[in-house]
């Protein structure tokens, strides 16, 4: 959120100044990532409706990255890291996202599209945090630097701009930038134009009539991310305008005095607004960065307080923060340890289904799994500090999540692994690197996957001798090492893999006959060992969920199959056109979707959190160009949307109606014109419900699932055989 109705008094006041695109040949500009990406890449509404990414994410980046390159512009990227301290309590402030979603499928459902769209426009869309995995992604593969900082992107803009060796000529972001010690800055640049905007901070300075520790406080009683709007200004009879904060201060001449002022209005006590203020203050002044030695320091250093951790947050090893500077890992689990809570907010759909509340509490276990292996390699004070979850749906409830070595404390799942011996259990892997590279060339391929982990251990006796005691004086030195033994430990702690002689258990067994044979793209691996998951909660069923909105075409048994097919297919990516999504939406699919982006993400944060274990442990050489490389290999990188599975649905629902296999396909195709091949998708999510459906047999065979659900899925199966095309 920018500074508030900061960009209104500066176009009133004419302060904004433009040049021409060519004056910034041959520099390097600091960008703030998030405010690029808010402002690169288009809204796409639908993207609420049905998960997964903006749609032209990749050709907005791509675009923008060309025209820095042919006006020999050199971008340095850099986003936010670890949030500061929050003393206020989880949902202490409404969120009104959830309405407006849900008045969107009302609109929706009533064929209103148009303000369907626009209540989902209005829902907060994607943040810039869920993006940033694919991102990098993009950024690296086009050779472009970015680097996460600390915390705020702004302070280490600040620190980059002012640095004695001109780290980067210029900076380029929002409004809050001018809050730090910046001169002046770029606020946009249009290339089709061949011009840039920015603003000169002196020369608001002046118009304003303030100093730089006044404009400070103007800013922050304002209102922007860290702190809301002086409440007094902020009222139905008084209409809030940046030149209202201005006089506030002129007549109180600093921020402090202003508040104190109206330190007996009951919302400025309730909010303690007071203390918010200064916290706020302090944060801006003395905010920590990291310097270009590597080094984590306040900014204003020498007049920086020695309670820097009670309005920024507990300090971390400067190893850890190298890291996420670095790409290595991302800031969710660290940010859940810092603050000391978990909030887990409603869905794209809302979560009004039981078996979705049910189902977060279950994740409990692997979530307090990561953070044990994150608090292992820390300080003392860290291992027993305590973290709770909070759900939106029981706000005032705390699920404390019992990380703490030796706690015998933990979820009641039956897969749960005692906390107590989360590293150690997992210590006993390290596979060598002839061992890795000779399985490359024996199953042909260049890099590690999930098919390559659990496709080695299906010889017990070769899985066996492999196995040696990692040691900090062999540590793991090539990438592929690491990403592999990083899979292992993972699949062991989700059971697929047995602690003791590293084999197969029967969900391993599972998973490897259904990633069997030499075409399994990685994105087709990541959705079986999903699936498979869902199948163990009990997620992955034709059942409806207690609440649903609509139910398919068709009677009893063809809707309980075309919702189990359906759910499956959508676990799949789809190849898109880019452009604004154009076809039919269905919210059930967008519930069974946030079961599955919730079980991703969890998946994803126990992969880092043990690829950053290995590192503070020493396991690994620390040394090394490739930390984004190693990051980009592990699974789950991105958010997957329902497209699939709204394809696979209709075109199921036109062969109930009565319609041919290829009268179905042709309907299809011409209802989803986003999608590039309708047959093409359809015929890879065929080819994965084959796979899936053999896993599942394993799993029956075995006696893991029932013969309910075993059933579920081979009469889903002989009733598709006689409907594809």
């Amino acid at each position: 959120m920018p500074i508030r109705h900061f960009d209104i008094f500066t176009a009133e006041r004419r302060l904004i100044q433009t040049s021409a695109v060519s004056q910034l040949k041959d520099t390097r500009i600091g960008i703030e990532g998030n405010d690029w990406l808010r402002k690169i890449v288009p809204k796409e509404p639908t993207v609420t409706a049905m998960g997964g990414l903006p749609l032209r994410l990749r050709e907005s980046i791509e675009k923008e990255l060309k025209q820095f390159k042919s006006h020999g512009i050199t971008p340095i990227f850099v986003f936010p890291g670890l949030s500061i301290l929050r003393k206020d309590k989880p949902f202490s402030k409404e969120d009104t996202r959830p309405s407006h979603r849900a008045a969107g499928w009302e609109f929706y459902e009533k064929g209103k599209t148009d303000l369907a769209m626009s209540n989902w426009a209005s829902s907060g869309g994607i943040h810039p945090a869920d993006l940033l995995n694919c991102v990098f992604h993009i950024l690296h593969e086009n050779d472009v630097e970015f680097v996460r900082a600390p915390y705020s992107a702004w302070a280490q803009l600040a620190y980059m701009y002012t640095h004695p060796k001109q780290l980067v000529n210029a900076v380029y972001g929002g409004s809050e930038l001018l809050m730090w010690d910046i001169d002046k800055m770029i606020t946009s640049i249009d290339f089709e134009k061949g011009n840039y905007h920015w603003i000169n901070k002196k020369t608001v300075l002046q118009d304003l009539h303030v100093s730089d520790e006044q404009f400070l406080d103007i800013c922050i009683l304002a209102g922007f991310e860290y702190c809301p709007s002086f409440p007094p200004l902020n009222t139905s009879v008084v209409s809030f305008t940046f030149k209202g904060v201005h006089d506030l201060i002129k007549q109180h001449k600093t921020g402090f005095n202003a508040v104190q002022a109206y330190s007996d209005n009951p919302i400025i006590a309730k909010t303690h607004y007071v203390d918010i203020f200064c916290r706020t203050r302090c944060a801006v002044k003395y905010h920590l960065i990291i310097t270009d030695e590597g080094e984590i320091k306040p900014l204003n250093i020498e007049h920086a307080p020695n309670d820097i951790h009670e309005f920024i947050g507990y300090r971390l090893p400067d190893e850890l923060y190298y890291y996420l500077m670095r790409g290595l890992i991302g800031p969710q689990s660290v940010n859940s340890l810092v603050s000391g809570v978990l909030i887990e907010n409603a869905p794209l759909d809302n979560g009004e289904s039981t078996e979705y509340h049910n189902f977060l509490h279950q994740l409990l276990n692997i979530r307090t799994q990561t953070l044990s292996l994150l608090t292992q390699p820390l300080h003392q004070f860290y291992k027993t500090r305590k973290i709770a979850t909070h759900f939106w749906f029981e706000p005032t409830v705390e699920q404390i999540m019992h990380h703490q070595p030796n706690d015998s404390h933990g979820s009641a799942h039956v897969d749960a692994t005692p906390l107590n011996t989360v590293y150690e259990k997992t210590n006993s892997w390290n596979v060598t690197r002839d061992f890795i590279d000779a399985e490359l060339r024996s199953q042909k391929v260049n890099t590690v996957t999930l098919k390559f982990c659990i496709s080695t251990l299906e010889n017990a006796s070769v899985a066996t001798k492999t196995i040696t005691k990692p040691h900090p004086d062999q540590p793991l030195e090539d990438k592929n090492e690491i990403v592999a033994n990083v899979l292992w430990k993972t699949l062991e702690i989700r059971d697929f893999v047995t602690s003791s002689k590293h084999v197969h258990t029967p969900w391993g067994k599972a998973l490897h006959v259904s990633l069997k044979g030499d075409d399994v793209p990685r994105p087709m691996q990541e959705a079986l060992l999903t699936a498979l998951e869902l199948i163990r909660f009990e997620v992955l069923t034709n059942k409806t969920f207690s609440k649903t909105y609509t139910r398919p075409l068709g009677n009893e048994l063809e809707q309980k199959n075309i919702i189990l097919l359906s759910r499956a297919l959508s676990l799949l990516p789809i190849k898109l056109k880019n452009m604004q999504w154009s076809g039919p939406l269905n919210r059930d699919l967008l519930v069974f979707n946030s079961f599955v982006k919730a079980l991703n993400r969890s998946y994803r944060n126990l992969c880092e959190m043990l690829t950053l274990s290995f590192f503070l442990n020493g396991l690994v050489v620390k040394d090394r160009e490739d930390y984004f490389e190693i990051n980009d290999s592990l699974p789950y990188m991105a958010d997957v949307n329902v497209a699939l599975g709204l394809v696979c649905k209709h075109y199921l629902e036109r062969i109930v109606e009565g319609q041919s296999a290829i009268e179905a396909l042709a309907s299809t195709e011409k209802a989803f014109p986003t999608c590039v091949s309708v047959k093409e998708d359809l015929e890879t999510g065929f080819q994965f419900w084959t796979r899936l459906l053999e896993a599942v047999g394993v799993l029956f065979k075995t006696n893991t699932i029932s013969a309910d659900t075993f059933n579920m899925f081979s009469n889903a199966n002989e009733w598709l055989q006689n409907r594809k095309f």
